[in-house]
């Protein structure tokens, strides 16, 4: 299941999910970021991530996921990954120095000091 909700008079985008998304929520979810960086040229983003189901994503939409962060990696400035999964924090803090994006691992306990932060990112 997933949830997009754009935050009024900004560009930060919420992005809910838990469980796993089905071929059609992964579809929709790319149209809704893709529509949200051609209203505000370049996002910011909250992913408030809760339990996952594995995969998360269906495998046939691996590439396509893959592809629209190759796209579209200038277009969104910040990114604040909220996870209680040990994981999810190693990741993050991976892939940082690798993106163009800034990420930044939040616990869930946290999630108001990260839509703080993605508020006060420049």
């Amino acid at each position: 299941m997933i949830d997009i909700q754009e935050q009024p008079d900004s560009n930060i985008v919420e992005m809910s999910m838990s469980g796993g998304l089905t071929a059609q929520e992964f579809d929709d979810t790319l149209a809704k970021l893709k529509a949200a960086i051609e209203r505000h040229g370049r996002i910011r983003l909250l992913e408030d991530i809760g339990e996952l189901d594995t995969p998360p994503i269906p495998w046939s939409k691996l590439w396509a996921d893959v592809r629209f962060g190759f796209e579209h990696l200038s277009d969104i400035t910040h990114v604040a990954v909220v996870a209680d999964q040990g994981w999810i924090g190693a990741y993050v803090n991976m892939m940082n120095p690798l993106m163009k994006a800034e990420l930044k691992h939040f616990k869930r306990a946290e999630l108001e000091i990260a839509r703080e932060w993605l508020k006060q990112a420049a």
